[in-house]
């Protein structure tokens, strides 16, 4: 259902002997592209517009793909943003001639947002129905402007992607931003564990990213500015996490103690015209952290974020 089903995609077909492979830059791209921020306000419009799109994938009928992708979008309460990305993403990416999938990671709402979690279990579940070649973590407010931003990943090193922004006033931050949207292979991510689990709330989860980058010798490789130029979706701001400085501090030393290898999660919801929802496999407590600050997090990573 256009990217809204999560762990299910196409059969992707077997095309190598038979058709050649995709240019590396495909015929029709045009650089600049509109950016359609209006909210197609019902799932079967896109669906209507998109119905080559088959359970949020789509592969190339007239060449073989150089790699195939996984888009993992983490979600929860933003679905006019989910429609609005959906239809700018697939028009884009098929331009690209990219084999690739849309997987939406919904969060249960019994714990507070937590992004790298739901990477590292998109990661695990996307890697259940194929074996990608790159994998592009994706915010669900950020929509591509130039279609030059070709989501494919160099074997060498990362990938950032969203090098500037709209609500940044299209200007780089600071030089160890890797937010946003970013792309990897496989052995990339696994090299660096994956996103640490710890981070719940907003922010920080980027820039413990990053430094598992430069962790792992690992340098990273921003497009042209020109190039990844991104319009933002406006929403509300999230309640900032104020434990997300000790925990940056501590993030060295927790690297290979948490993140991608001990990730446990539950399907808690198996409607298939749902967007799935995934939690924490363990007891819960709430935690203060922090004045007005009050959330849950799972008692397994208590330890990493210790008392505020």
């Amino acid at each position: 259902m256009c990217g809204r089903h999560y762990g299910e995609i196409a059969t992707l077909t077997k095309t190598e002997g038979r058709l050649t492979t995709c240019p590396l830059i495909p015929i029709g791209l045009v650089g600049s592209i509109t950016v359609n921020k209006t909210d197609p306000q019902t799932w079967t419009t896109i669906e209507q517009k998109y119905s080559v799109i088959k359970d949020g994938g789509f592969v190339p009928e007239n060449c073989t793909s150089r790699q195939r992708v996984a888009i993992l979008v983490p979600f929860r309460d933003r679905e006019s943003h989910l429609r609005i990305f959906l239809n700018h993403m697939h028009a884009f990416l098929m331009k690209q001639q990219l084999e690739y999938a849309i997987y939406v990671i919904e969060q249960s709402k019994d714990f507070e947002f937590n992004r790298g979690f739901l990477f590292n279990v998109g990661f695990k579940e996307a890697l259940k129905d194929s074996d990608y070649d790159c994998f592009v973590f994706h915010d669900v407010d950020l929509l591509p402007e130039n279609d030059h931003n070709i989501y494919t990943c160099p074997v060498d090193q990362p990938k950032h992607l969203s090098v500037i922004l709209e609500n940044w006033d299209y200007k780089l931050p600071y030089d160890a931003n890797f937010g946003g949207v970013s792309a990897m292979t496989k052995e990339q991510y696994e090299a660096v564990n994956g996103f640490s689990n710890s981070f719940f709330g907003w922010g920080g989860e980027d820039d413990d990213f990053y430094n598992r980058v430069v962790w792992a010798n690992m340098s990273i490789y921003r497009a042209i500015t020109g190039v990844g130029r991104y319009s933002s979706l406006q929403h509300v701001t999230a309640t900032e996490n104020p434990a997300r400085y000790k925990i940056l501090s501590k993030g060295k030393e927790q690297m290979w103690k948490d993140g991608l290898r001990f990730v446990f999660h539950i399907l808690k919801d198996t409607d298939e015209s749902k967007v799935k929802l995934y939690e924490p496999q363990s007891d819960t407590q709430t935690c203060g952290l922090g004045s007005n600050f009050q959330r849950k997090i799972p008692k397994r990573y208590q330890d990493l974020i210790g008392d505020m």
